[in-house]
């Protein structure tokens, strides 16, 4: 019956101490699909990370991830180490200019259709 009594109480606080899995939006500076890919690639590698999707149309990051294992700063963080801007957290310069082209600010301006004045 202690045995019992014991496997339960360890059982039981196993579950309770049991990390949870969260989500958070992180704005970025990504601008194409192949920005895309490189953070969602990049972040999966990521302790603690369970998924990764990018919204290419608001540039915002949805990460969940463990809480026991990671938290927002250390993936904002981490999406500067990769070249982008997260949130208020700038990028880091060396990583932009590792970035291809196409991922660098200005790239995909011409794509924009302009306004013809009559």
């Amino acid at each position: 019956m202690k045995k019992l009594i014991l496997t339960l109480f360890i059982a039981t606080f196993a579950l309770a101490t049991q990390a949870q899995v969260k989500t958070i939006g992180i704005k970025t500076s990504a601008i194409c699909e192949m920005c895309k890919a490189t953070l969602e690639k990049d972040l999966t590698f990521e302790k603690g990370v369970k998924s990764v999707n990018l919204d290419l149309d608001t540039k915002v990051l949805n990460i969940a991830y463990l809480d026991s294992k990671t938290d927002p700063d250390k993936l904002r963080k981490r999406i500067t180490m990769v070249g982008y801007h997260a949130d208020s957290m700038k990028r880091d310069p060396k990583a932009y200019a590792k970035l291809d082209e196409c991922c660098k600010d200005g790239a995909h301006d011409h794509d924009i259709p302009q306004k013809k004045d009559n």
